[in-house]
């Protein structure tokens, strides 16, 4: 996920040096290595499984007295998620209603197709600053049911995540390895260790589900560091990389407490809410919506890719930026999507869509609105530079997520009818500097974007509004101008000019 998913690389097998502090020792320094390896090796595994499996008397084995607090809480909390799956919830407590998860306008409760909700402000869009490129949907607002259902019980969000692959492996290189702080060693071997090893390590795994294989993904890597220490034969794992001052690991969504998941059939398999605290109704409503959703964007975009998807509905800010990497969960803010990195052979790995805590308050109709939204973004994901304009991306996942849910621009582009009609409205594509995260004109760029898609889609019809996304989104702006130039006979200039009168004509 944004920060907390992150591709590793592997190095090349080959002998690593005898660290300082560690004992020393007349042994051949070929076998000493080989054995030390494999202890760790050992050691990795049984903590893969004791993790994987929810065991924590092993896992309590397995960890150094030494280690802080915060890394055995980090482990023990991996554990607890893995753990023993939780009963499902047999309370008749009214469920929050959810419309039909068909494509077309939804109805009450909530904003109808001739009351539809109103967009909101964003979080940032485009590419974050960490290796995990995000982008973002508006929180959605609208009238909601008169009558709203009781809050579901917490213990409805489904059941303990069954991984569909979990593994830490040992990865030796020809590189000089990371030393240990003497005062790391000192206490160790004062405890009666007798060699500290700060291991390179590699974590592998897929994401499952309630029942393994799950989502079925492809799986990610993760490079990690892991102070081990040993006692005669076996070894104990001590802390990560923040115990020699490194950086804090990637944070990953079972190491973060409470985590439930609940599988949901959609039309390319299975797909996975995960959710923390909290969040019940959210997980709730995503349910209803979810399929439904997956096939909206089916329906517009194709079959060419998974149409399954992964959410995770967040309880707190803190948990939000964990798990996304966006710097807080921006008041007006929906959800983020994130994913790790786009193979050679365009396959995405990673990808989530992640909820912040605001979704708790949006109503079905709305979320809906969001989550084809972000859907967009998992479907056309493989085809999408970094570098597009977010015009382009932010304009075409509005278009999906707000398609047969209004009848006036003035229904789904309040703030963007309002500028026309008093002569403000825009007389550019919007800038990306506008989709800025709580910046002055966020709300507008996006009803903007949207209203360019609809324009779009109205002029020069929806089969060319499709290729000239695959043309636009390839690159930058330059690639998104000749884009419009060789798919719709036109210039930018052009473009903005029948944009205007369009949009005075829809908002008269």
């Amino acid at each position: 996920m944004a920060s907390a998913l992150l591709a590793g690389c592997s190095g090349d097998d080959g002998k690593l040096p005898i660290p300082s502090g560690a004992a020393t020792t007349t042994t051949n320094a070929n076998v000493y290595e080989q054995q030390r390896a494999d202890g760790v090796t050992a050691l990795l595994d049984k903590l893969s499984t004791a993790l994987a499996t929810g065991d924590t008397k092993t896992l309590a084995g397995l960890i150094d007295a030494s280690a802080t607090p915060a890394f055995r809480t980090r482990l023990e909390t991996a554990a607890a998620n893995f753990g023993t799956r939780p009963p499902r919830a047999t309370s008749t407590t009214t469920r929050s209603s959810a419309p039909s998860p068909s494509a077309g306008p939804t109805q009450s409760p909530g904003p109808s197709s001739t009351e539809p909700d109103n967009p909101g402000r964003r979080g940032a869009g485009g590419t974050s600053t960490s290796a995990t490129p995000r982008s973002t949907a508006p929180k959605q607002s609208g009238p909601v049911s008169s009558t709203p259902a009781r809050p579901m019980p917490d213990d409805s969000r489904g059941s303990a995540l069954r991984l569909a692959k979990l593994r830490y492996q040992l990865v030796l290189s020809d590189e000089a390895e990371t030393q240990a702080p003497e005062a790391i060693t000192d206490k160790l071997t004062d405890q009666g260790s007798s060699d500290v090893w700060v291991a390179p390590v590699e974590l592998h795994y897929a994401l499952g589900g309630a029942r393994a294989p799950g989502v079925d993904e492809p799986e990610l890597v993760v490079n990690e560091q892991m102070v081990v220490a040993r006692y005669e034969d076996d070894w104990k794992v001590v802390g990560d990389a923040t115990l020699i001052g490194g950086n804090a690991p990637a944070t990953m969504l079972w190491e973060l407490a409470g985590l439930r998941v609940d599988d949901v059939p959609t039309a390319g398999g299975t797909s996975v809410i995960a959710s923390y605290p909290g969040t019940a109704d959210t997980v709730e409503r995503a349910r209803g919506l979810l399929p439904g959703a997956v096939r909206a964007v089916e329906a517009f975009w194709g079959v060419e890719w998974p149409r399954k998807v992964v959410v995770v509905a967040t309880g707190t800010g803190r948990q939000f930026t964990q798990v996304s990497g966006a710097p807080d969960a921006d008041g007006a803010a929906a959800a983020a999507t994130v994913f790790t990195g786009i193979d050679a052979d365009k396959t995405v790995r990673g990808q989530r869509i992640v909820l912040t805590p605001n979704a708790q308050q949006i109503p079905p109709p709305a979320l809906g609105v969001v989550l084809r939204h972000e859907i967009t973004h998992v479907a056309t994901r493989s085809i999408t530079s970094a570098k597009a304009p977010l015009w382009v991306t932010e304009g075409l996942a509005e278009y999906v997520g707000r398609k047969d849910t209004y009848r006036r621009l003035a229904d789904a582009a309040p703030d963007l009818a309002s500028a026309v009609r008093s002569g403000s409205g825009p007389r550019t594509l919007p800038a990306d500097a506008d989709f800025a995260v709580s910046g002055p004109r966020a709300g507008l760029a996006y009803q903007s974007a949207w209203s360019l898609w609809a324009f779009i889609a109205t002029r020069f019809g929806e089969d060319k509004l499709k290729s000239l996304y695959r043309k636009a989104a390839a690159g930058d702006a330059a690639v998104a101008d000749a884009a419009l130039s060789t798919e719709l006979k036109i210039t930018s200039g052009d473009l903005v000019t029948q944009w205007r009168r369009w949009l005075v004509k829809e908002a008269g």
